[in-house]
């Protein structure tokens, strides 16, 4: 059976400079993972395999695929202040990863979203769903469409969200 203690919420400060929009401040950022970052939805040939997850939603089965990939998620979280990040669908973002064990033409997407706390100066990145992906078949939200990680979350502080671009 594979483990998947590399997906347990963790915590970390960030050290954000001084913008003309926004403060100089330490955040912590809080980081937690859903199931659809190692399982994918049930199909026909699954047969009378056990699902991983049947909470209110569609059951969901283990992903031999991205599982392996799943490994790289709390680096790729912990580096989100250096990456470009761009708008998805229904108020999340996403950013591109491309690890030497995938096919070429294919990238690895992380799809997040960051909420405010009830504590001052902490933030939850909620990390939604992360396969890979072929280049040529981009997600809702084209990549013109960029946005800051210091943006998302002084945002989130004041409880706000940025408004995507047409």
């Amino acid at each position: 059976m594979c483990q998947v203690t590399h997906l347990h919420p963790f915590r970390f400060s960030i050290e954000f400079e001084k913008t003309d929009k926004y403060p100089a401040r330490t955040v912590e950022l809080r980081v937690a993972f859903s199931c659809h970052t190692f399982t994918r939805e049930r199909r026909a040939d699954d047969g009378d395999a056990k699902p991983y997850h049947t909470g209110e939603r569609k059951p969901r089965m283990f992903c031999e695929e991205r599982y392996p990939l799943s490994i790289h998620l709390p680096e790729i979280l912990r580096s989100l202040p250096d990456r470009k990040c761009f708008y998805a669908k229904d108020l999340n973002y996403f950013v591109v990863e491309v690890p030497d064990a995938l096919p070429a033409n294919t990238e690895y997407r992380v799809f997040f979203d960051v909420r405010s706390t009830d504590d001052t100066g902490a933030v939850l990145v909620f990390v939604q769903s992360a396969y890979p992906a072929d280049l040529a078949i981009s997600p809702r939200g084209a990549r013109e469409k960029k946005v800051g990680f210091n943006v998302l979350v002084n945002l989130a502080l004041r409880g706000t969200r940025p408004k995507p671009p047409p």
